[in-house]
Parts: structure tokens; sequence; C-alpha cells
């Protein structure tokens, strides 16, 4: 068997390598590239086989243990410039070699706007190392996620939406949902933490293999789908769909050192491999959207990890960012930052995909148990985006049996939410 493997390993399956991901983070002179598959130390360790535009020198490159992560130290990047790394003549390590299949991956450089999420001390805790997948409801992910900076500062679900004006048409579009319609948490998503080694997998895309970023990705072998654990069932018959009740079945991998995200819709686990309908990798470093007109594991075109309100902020008592809720009748239209829109209805009292809602300031929550209170402070102060249709006002938190008090968020009602005015693409330097 052992034999068998090198032999599988040396001639690989054909398909060329390609470039998984491009981070370059904190360290001005530093960036790395990670690869599909492992490459050859001759052809990856030249650092003439590495070029960097706008005007950046590559002075060395150097192969990690995975033999997939090349770090290239550089000339000083500047923040917010937007470079092309463009590769040439690298080579994986198969028999005969084979060379990488996309030759160039545009990024950025990110310092201050992916700094960890600040503390009173005004310090930033570092990112803690590991080796192995971290489920979500543990200790070891809260560590890991309070140092994690999701999307830059500046991006939208990041984006202080207090004060904004109040859209004309607020009071008909919340009317239209349901004014006296309760707010229905839904312990429904969780996710998985993957080290930056974490071995990349194929998976089958069935529906929307044009609207969905290409793998391998790295999926791990107890990724949890959408119910685990609350559905009572093993994660290994989650993940196989058995005795589903109809679920949309997302699956969430994050990959929080190289600050990526994978996010799939109808995702099942089978004897032959993983597969799913659609998958949306987003950038945690850059406010680079899904292109116009494509869908992700939400019909908005928006991340669903970004919207969960995680165990780690609502114990420090302050979600930070921007929710997602579904809403039953939307409107054929999207706005920023969604991309795409399922919705049946041409009329201006439907919400469109990416419509941002906002508790109103007014609503007393300061009797709600800490956790409940957390969110609802965030929602006065970031908001939640139309981001699905579904029932309304309902909106997902993951199903971690140590968020407590949850249920008394449905004391709120439609009529304490009001729909603002929002930014656009171009707005607060983005």
């Amino acid at each position: 068997m052992i034999l068998l493997l090198a032999i599988l390993f040396l001639q690989g399956d054909g398909t060329p390598p390609s470039i998984v991901s491009v981070t370059a983070r904190g360290d001005a002179t530093k960036v790395v590239v990670v690869f599909s598959r492992p490459v050859d130390t001759a052809s990856s360790e030249r650092a003439a086989a590495y070029a960097i535009d706008p005007g950046v020198k590559i002075e060395s490159a150097s192969r990690g243990s995975d033999l997939r992560t090349i770090a290239l130290v550089t000339s000083p990047l500047v923040e917010g410039v937007s470079y092309t790394l463009r590769i040439a003549g690298v080579r994986d390590c198969s028999t005969p070699p084979l060379e990488v299949a996309a030759t160039e991956k545009p990024f950025t450089f990110s310092k201050g706007l992916f700094s960890g999420p600040a503390r009173p001390d005004g310090h930033s805790p570092r990112m803690p190392k590991f080796s192995k997948p971290v489920l979500f409801n543990t200790p070891e992910a809260d560590a890991i996620l309070s140092a994690l900076q999701v999307f830059p500062k500046n991006n939208p679900w990041n984006e202080d939406i207090s004060k904004r004006p109040v859209h004309p048409d607020s009071d008909r579009m919340i009317a239209a949902i349901g004014r006296d319609k309760a707010l229905r948490p839904c312990p429904e998503m969780g996710f998985v933490l993957v080290p930056p080694n974490q071995p990349m997998v194929d998976l089958k895309i069935r529906a929307y293999p044009a609207e969905s970023d290409k793998g391998p990705y790295p999926v791990p072998e107890n990724s949890p789908v959408q119910g685990w654990p609350f559905d009572g069932r093993s994660i290994e018959a989650s993940q196989q769909g058995l005795g589903d009740r109809g679920e949309d079945r997302h699956m969430m991998v994050v990959d929080p050192v190289n600050g990526l995200v994978y996010e799939f819709y109808r995702a099942f686990r089978r004897p032959g491999g993983w597969e799913a309908d659609v998958e949306a990798t987003f950038d945690l470093k850059s406010n680079k959207l899904r292109p116009k007109n494509w869908t992700s594991g939400d019909a908005a075109g928006l991340s669903m990890f970004a919207a969960l309100p995680r165990y780690d902020e609502c114990e420090r008592g302050l979600v930070t960012h921007a929710l997602r809720f579904t809403v039953a009748r939307t409107r054929r239209a999207f706005i920023y930052p969604a991309t795409h829109h399922a919705g049946s209805s041409d009329s201006p009292d439907a919400p469109a995909m990416g419509q941002r809602f906002r508790l109103k300031a007014s609503v007393d929550v300061s009797g709600f148990p800490k956790h409940a209170q957390a969110i609802a402070l965030g929602l006065k102060k970031y908001g939640m985006f139309v981001a699905d249709n579904g029932a309304d006002w309902d909106f997902c938190v993951p199903p971690d049996s140590r968020l407590k008090g949850i249920e008394a968020l449905r004391k709120l009602k439609g009529s304490d939410f009001e729909v603002i005015v929002t930014t656009g693409e171009t707005d607060l330097g983005r």
C-alpha cells in the first residue's frame, strides 16, 4: 500500500498544480504563496521564478516543511496597493513534473486594516499556533478567533451604521416583512478552523460550477455540516445527510492564518468524497466582492461566516459586525455589498439582497441576558443584511451550547427595526 501511494504521488493525476492563496500580512517584506500540491525545491526556491508588479523586488524564496508553501522575501510593500504575483517555471513533484497552471494572482498588503480585534488596553491578541483542525465550540477556537480580523476594518461588515440615515421606504419594507413578527435566532451554522498546512482535497461542484471558486479545498475529516451537533446526529451521519429534514447543509472551513474562508451550500460526504452545489472562497484580508451576479452559500453572494455572532465576542459583551437574516419575499435586485439576487417581486416594498436593517436605538435591551444583549447591541451599531430567502426575520447563530439566553432575542419584533441608507463600494476608502 505504501509503495502504491508513493507511485501515485510521483505520477500525479495529470492536473497541473495551481496557486491556492497569496498572503501579505503584517510584515511588509514577506509574501506567502500556497500551492495546491507539493512543489520541487529547485524550481520553487528560485527567486527569478516570481515577479510582483508594480515594482517589487524578490530577494529570496524558501519552501516550507509542508512542501507547498513558499515564503518570499521582498522589497517593502505599500499598504492598500493592488499587486499582482506572476509565477513562471515552478513545477510540482510528480513524474514527469507539471508546471503551475495559474501563473498570476492579485493581492494586497494589509497591516492596520488587518490587525486583530482591539482590546481595552489597546493591544491585539496574537494568533496562537495550532496544527490540527479545531471545531467552533471550543476554547481553542475562541483563542484563535479572538485574534482574527474578519475582513478589513473599513469593510461593510465592520461598518458602524448607528448614525446612518433611515431609508425613505423603511416603514413600508418593515410592514411588508411583518411588523409584529418576532426575530428568530436559529442555532444552525457551525464551522471548523484549519491550520495553514491542512491537506487540500478535491470536491465535486454539482449545481453551480461556473459560479464557484476552483478547488481543491482544505476540508478536514471533522468538518461540521449545518445543524450539527444540535440535530442529535453523529458528525458522520450529519456529513452523509442521514436523517435529513430538508436543511440547506451549509458547511464552512476557515483558514485563519491565511485569512481565507471556504463556504459550501448543500455539502455531502459521499463514499467517493465530498460534493456540494456551490462553493465560495472569501479572502478575509480584502474588500473584494464576489463577481457580479455570482451567488455563494447565501443567495446574496455574501459570506455566512462573517455574519455569525460567535461565543468569544458574545462573551466580550458586543458583536462587532453585521449579522445576516432571511426574508420570505425579496425584490429582484441586489445592492452593495450583495452580488446576486433570488427575488420574485418588483415591489419597492420588498427588500433587495444586501438591504441593511438596524435595531432602533430607542429599543431597551438592558434586561437581556449577557449574550443576547451583546447581539442586540451589535444590531444597533452594525445592523444586519438581507442575505437569503427564508422565514421572515430568521438569523443564524452557531450551534454552540455555551451561548446562553439567546432566546430572549425573540422579544424583538419587526417594528423594532428600521432600514438604513447604506454606503457604497467606493466609500470609506474601500
